[in-house]
């Protein structure tokens, strides 16, 4: 009677923790750095720092995998400022994301780094003055950056992140130069997070 108890009590002992997943939001705000394009950039705006917002939404591992969706918006992109012939413009992005954050076991409750990097879908548009080369474009893009996730509480934390944003393929043709359009650029933000 008490060997099927002790076998029952090792064998609780020794299974392995069931893996837990974190599942947060982070609206966040920052800022659009070293941009790059051959689109309507007449001023050279798209390099300026220049307000970024969005959200993300993760799942993340105590063993540190998981994946995040996030949507980002970059207002006034190609625009340098008083007198700029470019009147309106932004780039919206959209991306899947692979996570790979340090284990649960090795950071505990304190500052989680990650790394980050995924596909996505990058929306440039921009009108100027005359209304003659108005841009709509649309791209495959491609996402990589670092990062660090921390709690306050059970529910609440905080969030740091720097990312590279390029496209990589697109079928529109600049009306600047007539090569393939392009477009690139560093964003670096912080967030609130909540789960």
């Amino acid at each position: 009677m008490r060997l099927p108890l002790i076998a029952t009590f090792l064998a609780v002992l020794v299974t392995p923790a069931p893996a837990r997943a974190d599942i947060f939001v982070s609206p966040f705000l920052g800022l659009k750095f070293k941009g790059s394009t051959n689109e309507l950039n007449f001023g050279e705006g798209a390099g300026d720092a220049k307000l970024s917002i969005g959200a993300s939404t993760v799942i993340l591992s105590d063993k540190g995998f998981g994946v995040e969706a996030e949507i980002g918006y970059n207002p006034r992109f190609f625009e340098k400022g008083t007198g700029d012939l470019v009147t309106r413009s932004g780039v919206t992005t959209l991306f899947g994301n692979l996570v790979l954050a340090m284990p649960l076991s090795i950071s505990r409750e304190s500052l989680r780094p990650y790394a980050v990097g995924g596909l996505g879908w990058v929306h440039a548009s921009a009108q100027e003055t005359l209304d003659l080369f108005p841009v709509s474009n649309d791209f495959l893009g491609l996402t990589i950056g670092v990062g660090a996730v921390g709690f306050f509480s059970d529910v609440t934390g905080v969030k740091f992140d720097l990312r590279y944003i390029k496209a990589i393929s697109s079928g529109d043709i600049s009306e600047r130069n007539g090569e393939s359009a392009r477009i690139s650029f560093w964003r670096a933000t912080i967030g609130v997070v909540f789960r």
